[in-house]
């Protein structure tokens, strides 16, 4: 499973979603959701924002994948 890493990302630096949003003009809702996971899909545009803002200088600082165990 693919997941995005902001939660951790926001929490390392002291950050909510409206700080996030008020950094990248990305609705704060949008960013809670991505910030927990609940997005079906992230746009590049966003995803660019969000490494701009947080200064990231690797995908993977912000998405990794994580192997599904099997139920």
């Amino acid at each position: 499973m693919i997941r995005l890493k902001l939660n951790e990302l926001m929490e390392e630096r002291g950050l909510n979603p409206r700080q996030i949003s008020n950094m990248t003009g990305i609705r704060w809702n949008t960013v809670s959701d991505m910030a927990e996971n609940k997005s079906k899909a992230w746009s590049p545009e966003n995803l660019n924002k969000i490494m701009m803002a947080l200064e990231l200088t690797d995908l993977s600082q912000l998405i990794e994948y994580e192997k599904e165990q099997q139920g």
